[in-house]
């Protein structure tokens, strides 16, 4: 049972490592396609809209919490689909891994943690490009005491975000990752609740449950709910078990086609 275990984490951490290394190669194109669209947003919405009166002073808040939710799940989403779906069907690396002696979810587990680093260096790049344009716009009134929520709730969102990934990976081929940002990703982002809460589109009911099957919508009251809690957004308690769930589901079905595709090869 000990070599087993030992096994696996050495193919395990052999894996994560070949991928970081690749990723790594190709550093600043990672940081160039993590950072645009969060830098475009924040001029404009962030920077421009509100110096010039279009929109209120205080939007920047609301701001902020959504750019972080949003950079770190698109990050992840993309640091796992993209290779998960290159593998399968164009480079067939995916095949050599699935030849080591461990199970195949150890792939999968493997291509998870990295979109999980990914989603958090995303996080980490929007925070200076929010402090440079809207630094002195932002009010964070977060309290010492509530430091490991916002942790919990970013693990989670990283989770989220490889789970999501791992399972778009597995639905759309390579031929199709370029139709992937306005079709799937575009919506993801402008329904997750970045410019605005979920209480604030109470005038349009239909819209507040649509945007609940966005996890963006829970990632990103979740951080608001802990960053800026003199802003109105749904209880803390309800936002984590809805990202909970949303790991739970997406992570199950995921697996299922991760699976499906292992036995096609």
């Amino acid at each position: 049972m000990t070599d087993d275990r030992n096994l696996r984490k050495t193919a395990f951490w052999a894996m994560v490592k070949r991928d970081l290394l690749v990723q790594w190669r190709d550093k600043w194109e990672f940081v160039f396609r993590v950072g645009m669209l969060p830098f475009i947003l924040i001029l404009v919405y962030g920077f421009m809209l509100p110096s010039v009166g279009i929109l209120p002073e205080e939007f920047p808040t609301h701001m902020f919490c959504g750019m972080i939710g949003m950079s770190m799940l698109i990050t992840g989403i993309h640091g796992t689909a993209v290779p998960i779906s290159m593998d399968f069907h164009n480079l067939r690396e995916i095949e050599d891994r699935l030849l080591a002696p461990v199970s195949s979810r150890t792939v999968a587990y493997a291509k998870m943690f990295v979109g999980i680093l990914e989603s958090f260096i995303g996080g980490l790049i929007v925070l200076p490009i929010s402090l440079i344009f809207m630094g002195s716009k932002i009010s964070v009134q977060m309290t010492a005491s509530a430091i490991p929520l916002l942790i919990l709730v970013l693990i989670l969102t990283a989770l989220a975000s490889a789970a999501l990934g791992l399972l778009v990976g597995t639905i759309v081929k390579p031929s199709q990752i370029a139709a992937m940002f306005p079709g799937f990703l575009m919506p993801v982002v402008f329904l997750g609740g970045i410019f605005y809460t979920w209480h604030q589109l109470s005038p349009l009911p239909a819209m507040q449950v649509i945007t609940l099957f966005d996890p963006l919508t829970w990632i990103n009251e979740a951080i608001r709910a802990i960053m800026t809690p003199q802003i109105v957004s749904l209880p803390l308690a309800v936002t984590i078990t809805g990202i909970i769930a949303w790991i739970i589901v997406m992570g199950a079905i995921a697996m299922k086609r991760f699976d499906r595709l292992v036995y096609q090869h």
